[in-house]
């Protein structure tokens, strides 16, 4: 799950009416903490096994270079990105 769809999940929780001052307390915390209190106070805190499970899919997100390996690597021959790739 990607961090867009991590934020639709928390903000579908705020009922509609809510959701201005919830943003707002959201965007003014300063800290982890403070955001958690937030989600708290609003109760659109994810639960413990729902964070696990997006950790678990977080800790397996392939990186660009992976990606590029599962898709037969890179395909840039006309350029010269030897910054991205190993295509020199």
């Amino acid at each position: 799950m990607n961090k867009k769809a991590v934020i639709d999940l928390i903000l579908s929780r705020v009922p509609e009416e809510k959701k201005e001052a919830f943003i707002a307390e959201l965007r003014a915390a300063k800290t982890k903490e403070e955001r958690i209190e937030v989600t708290k106070k609003y109760n659109a805190a994810l639960t413990e096994e729902e964070a696990r499970n997006l950790l678990s899919r977080a800790g397996n997100a392939l990186s660009d270079a992976e990606l590029d390996q599962a898709a037969g690597g890179c395909n840039c021959s006309s350029c010269n990105c030897i910054l991205h790739c190993n295509n020199t």
